[in-house]
């Protein structure tokens, strides 16, 4: 088990290490695949929910930081999106029997 933690993504939530890491055990690949779509469809969801608080933050104090970090965390989650939707499609494949 213990060669297993360098391949939870930083993100990982603490709650899900478990549910991951016994798919890992498994060879899970197809449920892998399903957790990492739903793990990047989440972060796109709280990319989208940054954006919206950094329009009311500009509509509110135009000239504050505060919308700048909202999209700086909105970059973060899209980020964390893409590498969830590259694990996914990783597991997809070897789900398929690819390499």
């Amino acid at each position: 088990a213990m060669l297993l933690a360098p391949l939870f993504p930083s993100g990982l939530q603490a709650a899900h290490a478990p549910q991951v890491r016994e798919m890992l055990e498994k060879g899970d690949h197809a449920g892998l695949a399903d957790y990492y779509k739903k793990q990047a469809d989440e972060a796109r969801h709280k990319a989208e929910d940054m954006k919206t608080m950094a329009s009311e933050y500009l509509k509110k104090y135009p000239k504050n930081q505060y919308a700048k970090h909202c999209e700086k965390m909105a970059d973060k989650y899209l980020d964390e999106a893409k590498e969830n939707d590259a694990l996914a499609e990783i597991h997809g494949k070897m789900a398929k029997g690819g390499k």
